[in-house]
């Protein structure tokens, strides 16, 4: 009797520290010099928002499904992390110098202290245009010479964690797949070379990689990176043998064909058709697809409703009109420029890519100077930057019709043209009718071919 006793006891023992095994993750951390109002946590399908006091403290129990990879963002910063459930971890770092003061402590110290200088190193050493724009064989010793100095930094660490080294060994494995995935496009962009190629077997390199891991795709962001990687190039490959334009429509196809209905596919195909929706001719076949690929019920709301404003955007449709303040004194509409084409350049004085088309977009304007088109820049600039905005005009000599919007994103022209990035181009016929709701840009050699049939 005695000994059935103990035997009990023993098992309500082992019973009550399974039941009291911890769920979550702690997490807390200290800000230097912080403005930002919440640090994020997001990964593995989990995200939580936690409040940043005046003293630049968080806290937070983060009740997270899986043990693996996240990323933390604090304002426009991003650094990843890795946590455990039953774990606790503090991190203090200056706002001002965000990657280079990054020091964890707690459970996962080592790991995350690793990955910190690991993402230090990438910042510091990885230059992408410059690896890219190496020829192949060059290339791929660069990736080669890459992983040595991380993986010696990694024994530097002497690092124990069994479950870190295989996950790391998996997220390394991933990424060293989108570097190879993505050289093709990335040289031919860097070096202008249209028709550049890889050599027969390049992707040899990478065909053990599984394309169709559902659980990988949950559990792990750089897989998810990689599969987008991975379909953009499968796209970019068929438009450059067979002539194909509608990117959005190939990609759609390519994922509804590969992969089982699920969160992967939803998952891949509503965040493609997030800016992949266009009011353009594709338009209709893209949500047919979507909507026939048994999607998330949420998501499918949602692109519904994207699918129904930009029906009304297609081209004949009348366009949305504007009256904004004009750089050079008074206002001016859309109405304004009746009888002539209108060319619109929706960008702002922070973006880097509005930036770089200003060249273009002067080329363009010279060279259709005497034809009856009119060029006009929307700046959805905040308040406190107009007078960056009135600077920039007048130092970089900007042409055309230099207009500041009202309301910056939520101005009523960029919301009825449903905007959600920049640039973008818009091209209005003389009756106030869209020709285009997303032309092409002035670097692309398909306007001079637009305007060129309407002139």
């Amino acid at each position: 009797m005695k000994k059935i006793s103990i035997v009990f006891l023993m098992l309500l023992i082992i019973s009550c520290k399974q039941e009291m095994k911890i769920e979550y993750s702690l997490i807390n951390g200290s800000i230097e010099n912080n403005a930002a109002e919440t640090a994020v946590i997001r990964g593995n399908n989990f995200e939580a928002r936690i409040a940043i006091n005046e003293n630049g403290m968080f806290t937070d129990t983060l009740q997270i499904k899986n043990d693996g990879f996240y990323d933390l963002f604090v304002g426009r910063e991003r650094t990843g992390i890795y946590l455990e459930k039953g774990t606790n971890l503090s991190v203090t770092v200056s706002a001002d110098e965000f990657d280079e003061s990054l020091k964890y402590s707690g459970d996962l110290a080592t790991e995350n202290n690793f990955l910190a200088t690991k993402y230090l190193w990438n910042e510091q050493n990885m230059n992408f245009k410059e690896t890219f724009l190496l020829d192949e064989k060059e290339f791929l010793s660069a990736v080669r010479n890459n992983k040595k100095s991380i993986d010696s930094i990694y024994n530097s660490y002497k690092i124990e964690n069994k479950a870190f080294k295989n996950m790391l060994a998996k997220e390394d494995k991933y990424s060293h797949a989108i570097m190879i995935e993505n050289y093709k496009d990335a040289h031919s962009y860097y070096s202008g070379k249209e028709n550049f190629n890889v050599s027969d077997g390049f992707y040899d390199q990478i065909k053990d990689i599984n394309y169709q891991d559902t659980v990988a795709y949950r559990n792990s962001t750089s897989y998810q990176n990689l599969l987008q990687t991975h379909y953009n190039r499968l796209v970019s490959e068929e438009i450059t043998k067979n002539g194909i334009k509608n990117q959005t429509v190939l990609f759609l196809k390519k994922v509804d064909n590969a992969l089982p209905n699920g969160y992967a596919k939803d998952n891949l195909m509503s965040s493609f058709l997030q800016f992949g929706l266009k009011p353009d001719e594709s338009l209709e076949e893209a949500y047919t697809i979507y909507k026939n690929s048994d999607p998330n019920p949420e998501n499918l709301a949602k692109l519904t409703a994207r699918y129904t404003k930009l029906s009304t955007l297609t081209a004949g449709n009348p366009s949305p009109t504007f009256n904004y303040e004009n750089h050079k004194g008074g206002t001016t509409a859309l109405e304004d420029l009746r009888g002539k084409y209108v060319y619109v350049d929706v960008w702002a004085t922070w973006c880097g890519p509005c930036i770089r088309e200003i060249p273009s977009l002067k080329e363009i304007e010279k060279d259709y100077e005497t034809k009856n088109i009119q060029i006009v820049s929307i700046s959805i600039d905040e308040p406190k930057d107009y007078d960056k905005w009135k600077a920039m005009v007048s130092e970089k000599d900007l042409g055309g019709i230099q207009l500041m919007s009202d309301n910056n994103w939520k101005s009523k022209f960029v919301v009825d043209y449903a905007i959600l990035g920049i640039p973008r181009f818009i091209l209005i016929d003389p009756q106030g009718n869209i020709l285009s709701a997303d032309a092409p840009r002035p670097s692309d050699p398909e306007l001079r071919k637009t305007l060129d049939k309407l002139m």
